[in-house]
């Protein structure tokens, strides 16, 4: 029984074991994972040769197949040196470019053959395709120093410009030399191909790791230049070597720059030595030429001082010639001051000559040099050396900016005039603060003078509403009275007559009642000319809800009101004539068309308001409908019609019907006094 348990128990758990991953013997099987597939910790035992052992206590080891990145044990000692037989076991890593081995256990077979060394053009060991790779490539050594910093070992730090692009070398080196005679010197560099990266895991540098000294060879040497040849069309093309150029020097930024002056020309020389010169020194620099911005640069340059001279007074600045022939040269001109500005990179002034507008610096340089105190509009003489910028597609000059060598390279020659910007920008303030409290107070009476007007226009259109209403009432008088005492006498004929006349008497009752439903037209007509309250008290949704719910008896039809948009207060007379389309469908509805079910519907938008009547009544044909004796839908066309609008009537025989009114209005709201002054429909 116990061993049944123990085998079941040891199935069930091989079935939930992990896979067990294959075990990977060639450089090319880690190379091809993902970085998602290598952190799952491959195991890896690989046989291949060191191919360069710093920085400890990384490695690169490369099999038959391709050269891989170990990243070593942490131990105090190593026992594996480049160039010896190994055998490496460890698992897989993603690294932080490509994949990598986490070594675990290491032995040394013996002395290994370094692979056979491919020269690689850079356009292939740029993109990163090579890393890790042991290679060749030639170039031009462009800048040489010591690194201390970047491993545990001291190593010779190099620059080369190869094919267009440019690689750093680092070389382990067991004490300092002077390898400054290598500055442009053409070399065939053997060892592995390096990544930079960020943390990304995206390449932005090529960086080749050179075991030994040995394996760089010197193969070619810096002629001396005039400073106006540089940069110039030779048959033979563009060289890449370094040049040698003499002058004297016109301002220095230590660390950063050298300005030299040469038979009236500027050089700009770009420098990282920080050796002190004062201006006037003559120097010998050895540099690569390069395109400035306007002019021809050194770049990566190292110099040494000759000698002592006297420099040339500065170039007056023409700006009526190309301005390219001052750019690194000494300059001084006479300038307007616009603006005098203290930052943290230094001083700056904003100056004016004629119309252009340019910028000159002074650096920061101890707490006594600074500029001496201007004010705005000062004339100004400054000298400095003169930088152009180009721009566009034929890269014209465009602008150029001073930079300032010292306080003394700034001189006063006038004061601002009295009259300045600045008090004119005062005076302009006083009147526009006049002219605006006088627009305000145009504004006030203004706003006064709408408000008593908008008071007259309202009593003179109520005195109008009153005179609307006593015509109603004398129409009321005049014609209503008439006809209901007509309707008296003729229904007395007919009692007197009934007896001893029927013939007599029956007409008198047919006039009667004709004379009756004249009276009713009549009577609505002169009615629903009137004010509705509700329109005085409310809005047209609330009116329109209210005036029809009475017209309903009891529960014989569902009415459902609703409203879409945003409710806005229209002309009185807008409203009204609305108000009473939506009361006379609803009791057409009701009465002629025995419905069940009423809606209504008002749409507002900034442009118009529709009106919506639609009832599951029993309909009718309205190209066969008469308007003789259907007052309600005459009145709606003509009340649609007196709005400038159409009505559209949409029926058919038991089949409901659809009674839309489109009003298009202005976007301005209309005031509450405005619309309890429209009294009446408006409809003529």
């Amino acid at each position: 029984m116990l061993v049944a348990l123990l085998w079941f128990g040891g199935a069930a758990w091989a079935q939930s074991a992990p896979p067990t991953l294959a075990l990977l013997t060639r450089a090319e099987q880690v190379r091809q994972l993902t970085p998602e597939e290598a952190a799952r910790g491959y195991p890896v035992k690989i046989r291949g040769v060191v191919t360069n052992d710093v920085p400890a206590p990384d490695f690169f080891v490369q099999d038959a197949t391709a050269g891989i990145y170990v990243e070593g044990s942490v131990s105090p000692s190593f026992s594996h040196h480049w160039g010896d037989l190994i055998e490496v076991e460890g698992i897989t890593g993603p690294g932080k470019f490509a994949p990598v081995i986490r070594e675990q256990k290491l032995r040394v077979l013996g002395k290994g053959t370094l692979p056979a060394t491919r020269i690689y053009p850079f356009s292939e060991i740029a993109g990163g395709q090579q890393d890790s790779q042991w290679a060749a490539v030639r170039g031009i050594v462009r800048s040489v120093s010591i690194d201390r910093t970047s491993w545990r070992e001291t190593a010779l730090a190099l620059t080369v410009a190869s094919g267009g692009g440019r690689f750093a070398v680092r070389i382990p080196i067991a004490h300092d030399q002077d390898f400054s005679s290598w500055i442009d010197s053409e070399v065939l560099i053997e060892g592995v191909c390096g990544s930079l990266f960020n943390n990304q895991r995206q390449l932005i540098g090529v960086l080749f790791y050179v075991p030994d000294l040995r394996l760089i060879k010197v193969e070619a040497q810096a002629k001396e230049v005039p400073v106006s040849s540089l940069m110039r069309f030779t048959p033979g093309g563009t060289s890449q070597h370094r040049v040698r150029v003499r002058g004297v020097v016109s301002y220095q930024q230590r660390g950063r720059a050298l300005f030299l002056q040469d038979q009236g020309m500027g050089l700009r020389v770009l420098t990282q030595q920080d050796t002190q010169l004062a201006i006037g020194d003559v120097v010998d620099v050895i540099g690569f030429p390069a395109v400035g911005d306007s002019a021809p640069v050194l770049e990566d340059a190292v110099f040494h001082k000759i000698g002592a001279s006297v420099l040339a007074d500065p170039l007056k600045l023409d700006l009526a010639v190309p301005w390219e022939q001052y750019d690194g040269a000494l300059v001084t001109t006479d300038a307007t001051l616009l603006q005098l500005e203290t930052r943290p990179d230094g001083q700056h002034l904003v100056l004016q000559r004629d119309d252009l507008i340019f910028e000159a610096t002074l650096e920061p340089h101890g707490p006594l040099d600074a500029l001496p105190p201007s004010r705005a509009n000062s004339k100004l003489r400054v000298t400095g050396i003169c930088l152009v910028r180009n721009g566009g597609l034929w890269s014209t000059p465009q602008s150029f900016h001073v930079l300032l060598r010292s306080a003394q390279d700034v001189t006063v020659l006038g004061a601002p005039p009295w009259w300045n910007l600045r008090r004119a920008l005062w005076l302009l303030g006083i009147l526009s603060g006049i002219l605006l409290l006088v627009l305000v107070g145009m504004f006030v009476l203004g706003r006064k003078l709408r408000e008593q007007m908008a008071i007259i226009r309202q009593k003179l259109q109520h005195g109008a509403v009153l005179e609307e209403r006593n015509r109603i009432a004398r129409e009321l008088h005049d014609t209503l009275e008439q006809e209901l005492a007509g309707i008296t006498m003729q229904l007395d004929l007919a009692v007197d007559c009934f007896r001893q006349a029927p013939p007599v008497a029956f007409r008198a009752l047919d006039a009667a009642r004709n004379m009756s439903r004249h009276s009713m037209v009549e009577a609505r007509r002169s009615v629903w000319d009137l004010r509705c309250d509700l329109l005085e008290h409310g809005d047209l949704p609330t009116a329109l809800t209210q005036i029809v719910r009475p017209l309903i008896p009891g529960d014989e039809a569902k009415l459902d009101v609703t409203v879409s948009g945003t409710p806005v207060r229209l002309p009185g007379r807008v409203e009204m004539n609305l108000l009473r389309i939506g009361q006379e469908a609803v009791a057409n509805a009701i009465k002629h068309g025995h419905a069940s079910a009423i809606q209504i519907e008002l749409q507002y938008s900034p442009e118009k308001v529709i009106l919506t009547v639609h009832d599951d009544g029993c309909g009718f044909s309205p190209d066969h409908s008469s308007s003789a004796g259907h007052f309600g839908m005459l009145d709606m066309h003509e009340r649609a019609e007196s709005l400038g609008c159409h009505l559209r009537i949409d029926s058919t025989p038991g089949r409901g019907t659809l009674i839309a009114v489109e009003v298009r209005h202005d976007k301005e709201l209309t005031s509450d006094a405005e619309l309890k002054t429209h009294t009446h429909s408006g409809r003529g």
